[in-house]
């Protein structure tokens, strides 16, 4: 019996992916929890006053792109220069997905290359998943 309860918890503690609403939420307070300090280096405290910062810096930085390449592509190439204190080393990315419920633990080589190459234009879609409604254009 004593046994059987050990197995049973040691499954309900196993990680495993989520539901896209629930990981893309995570994502979401993950990018947002990156963020503490605006342009003057003044204090960011709420989620919109971050998500603002994301986007007015965005648009001073690299708005002009969105015409050439499309809003996500744009982000995307915004993201990987390293924009936003997110991670950017291949391990990281995949562990990452893995803490944020986006897949399995012990992902394939296959599954973990899709995941690295196509990091920057996801967290560009979570990034404009977000985005305010009067700015979107």
């Amino acid at each position: 019996m004593y046994m059987i309860c050990i197995l049973t918890n040691e499954r309900e503690n196993k990680m495993s992916k989520l539901h896209h609403t629930k990981y893309k939420e995570n994502y979401k307070k993950y990018i947002l929890g990156t963020i503490e300090t605006g342009i003057n280096n003044e204090p960011l405290k709420t989620d919109q006053e971050k998500i603002k910062y994301i986007f007015d810096r965005f648009n001073s930085e690299y708005g002009f792109m969105v015409e050439r390449v499309g809003k996500q592509k744009a982000i995307a190439e915004w993201l990987s220069g390293l924009a936003l204190d997110i991670e950017y080393y291949y391990d990281d990315i995949v562990n990452l997905a893995v803490k944020m419920g986006s897949i399995d633990p012990n992902p394939s080589d296959k599954l973990r290359s899709k995941v690295e190459q196509n990091y920057w234009l996801f967290m560009a879609n979570i990034i404009m998943s977000f985005e305010p409604k009067e700015l979107k254009q």
